[in-house]
């Protein structure tokens, strides 16, 4: 009897193969939603910089999930201030990632396209760290700025990904194709990381 052969990644081909319905995508945002207040409140409660430190890229993009802009951009510079005195600490890239993502789409909801790819950039241009090696990276402003007619950025900021993301090498590959043939990856778990 002849052995089955099983495709590769099929779980991230048949993902990608499906349109993201808006029904979908308001389920995602609900998770991100619902989780969203408990970050702010570990924001909240740290006391010590270290844990700021900790907590202030996830509120910050938490901030943005439920349209407290002002916060989310106040939390972002945060990180972002705090990451110096970090650089070897886990968490570094974490807040370099996230703090420049919710940034971008901060100057995306002010019509600076241009100022949202760079962030896009720096956003990408993390050392990585123990939850983007697994997890991956976020999607949200690569979506936003593919919307905008951005692709270069966006395949830019795939490859910058590949660094560190190395669980993710299908999903960048699936999407590559899938940006340079003009389509629209559904970036499914990614998407409101």
């Amino acid at each position: 009897m002849p052995k089955r052969v099983v495709k590769r990644y099929r779980f991230e081909a048949e993902t990608e193969r499906r349109p993201l319905t808006p029904a979908l995508d308001r389920r995602l945002l609900k998770v991100a939603t619902e989780r969203a207040p408990k970050e702010l409140l570990e924001w909240h409660e740290a006391v010590e910089e270290i844990d700021r430190f900790y907590a202030a890229p996830r509120a910050a993009m938490a901030a943005y999930t439920l349209a407290d802009r002002v916060l989310a951009g106040e939390l972002a510079n945060t990180a972002l201030s705090l990451a110096p005195s970090y650089k070897d600490n886990w968490n570094y890239g974490n807040a370099v990632h996230f703090a420049h993502t919710v940034l971008g789409l901060l100057a995306l909801d002010a019509g600076d396209v241009r100022g949202a790819a760079e962030r896009l950039r720096l956003s990408g241009d993390t050392p990585g760290s123990p939850q983007l090696n697994s997890f991956g990276p976020s999607m949200r402003l690569a979506r936003e700025l593919l919307r905008n007619g951005e692709s270069v950025a966006i395949l830019e900021y795939f490859k910058q990904c590949r660094r560190f993301w190395k669980m993710g090498q299908t999903w960048l590959s699936i999407w590559e194709k899938k940006v340079a043939r003009g389509a629209m990856p559904t970036f499914f778990m990614q998407l409101y990381r």
